[in-house]
């Protein structure tokens, strides 16, 4: 929970109007529509419940480019906000479910509107942590599903999410197109059908080779270490 200490002030004398200064957190509430409940008492409370139906429909949308773009591994089902944690700011740690941040989905979706720049950091997080929930329908587990999300957000938005992935990520590069060269999804055409069928091949090729190292670890941290070495000789 965010708590801040903000005092109220005249918008202008002859307005009649007051305002209240809000904290960077929460910046990306600038222009969307708010609710003000005033719930009166001994300790009355003023609160801000925002419209967030807009970070909602872009959890949706992407839900189902993700849907098209893995269809060559298993149908992932229909979207569900109950499968994930859902808050307004992203949270430091999570366990069970993957979390959704309402913050990244209203900057994306106003990004899409031509309201902001896209912000690539807050697109990579949603995508990573849908393509985990994903995970779980496809059948990887724990670590290989963090590390198949990451790898996903990776290649649609190009920011690495810090989840220590280096070796996923660069191994993903060469299996996503079939060769070195270093190419993901063009953010100019996220929301492009053909886009995304064309990546299907792609992440079937990534989603095998994670699952192949669910089922057996030992080779997964033998490339790991390898890669390691690679780097370091």
């Amino acid at each position: 929970m965010l708590s801040i200490k903000r005092k109220v002030r005249s918008a202008g004398r002859s307005s009649g109007s007051i305002e209240i200064t809000l904290p960077p957190e929460v910046q990306e509430l600038e222009g969307v529509e708010c609710r003000l409940i005033l719930r009166d008492g001994a300790r009355p409370e003023i609160v801000i419940q925002p419209d967030v139906s807009l970070a909602e429909v872009v959890f949706e949308d992407l839900w189902q480019r993700l849907r098209m773009a893995f269809s060559q591994i298993a149908d992932i089902g229909s979207f569900a906000l109950s499968d994930f944690s859902v808050s307004f700011l992203p949270p430091r740690h999570w366990q069970k479910q993957p979390p959704l941040s309402y913050r990244d989905g209203l900057a994306v979706g106003r990004a899409i509107r031509g309201e902001l720049q896209m912000d690539n950091s807050g697109l990579g997080h949603i995508v990573t942590f849908l393509t985990v929930g994903a995970a779980y329908r496809l059948g990887l587990e724990g670590r290989y599903a963090l590390a198949f999300g990451v790898i996903v957000g990776y290649l649609v938005s190009g920011m690495s999410d810090g989840h220590g992935a280096d070796f996923e990520q660069d191994m993903a590069l060469s299996l996503f197109n079939g060769h070195s060269d270093p190419t993901s999804i063009p953010l100019n055409r996220l929301f492009e059908t053909e886009q995304w069928e064309e990546a299907q091949e792609g992440f079937k090729r990534i989603y095998d080779r994670v699952r192949a190292w669910q089922a057996d670890p030992s080779a997964y941290e033998a490339a790991r270490r390898h890669w390691w070495e690679g780097l370091n000789s």
